[in-house]
């Protein structure tokens, strides 16, 4: 949670919640949920500032969307500006890399992601976007990569994809 003091000249209020459960379903296969929601208000008739707006897309909400393209674009240029709001939803399931053996810093997955941002007060399911995709988990000397392949399932004309994704950290 996150609140102005009163009295300061931005007023606002944030608050996001992040869920994540593994499942081991055998000592090899895995299933990985996650839950990521957070919802920001103005307060005192005040604007809710553009720097504490929730951005979606990229490997670490929705892959196989480019990083925070999802939600509310600017008008004008028509860059993403973000939102008050965002849902986001992924499954992941976990196997070992065909060959290893019991070489667990190699990991594969399967995965399905769901969210969107949206603006003040207004979620809309039917906006949500979704993906769908396999990848690689690397436990690597210098600390856990990722590499991503998405396919969007629901894009709209104006969505940035990026297909091909990569995460160290």
């Amino acid at each position: 949670v996150e609140i102005t003091l009163p009295g300061t000249e931005v007023r606002y209020a944030r608050a996001s919640y992040n869920h994540q459960w593994y499942y081991p379903l055998t000592k090899d296969y895995t299933l990985a949920l996650n839950g990521d929601f957070g919802a920001g208000r103005a307060l005192g008739g005040n604007s809710f500032p553009l720097f504490k707006n929730y951005f979606a897309g990229g490997i670490g909400s929705v892959r196989g969307y480019q990083q925070s393209s999802l939600g509310p674009r600017d008008p004008v240029d028509n860059v993403p500006i973000g939102g008050q709001t965002r849902v986001v939803a992924n499954a992941e399931f976990i196997f070992p890399v065909a060959g290893t053996g019991n070489d667990r810093s190699f990991r594969t997955f399967v995965f399905f992601d769901a969210g969107n941002v949206f603006s003040a007060g207004r979620i809309d399911l039917g906006d949500m976007r979704y993906s769908v995709g396999i990848g690689l988990n690397w436990a690597s000397p210098i600390g856990p990569m990722k590499l991503s392949m998405g396919h969007p399932l629901r894009r709209q004309p104006d969505d940035r994809v990026q297909r091909l994704q990569f995460q160290v950290g």
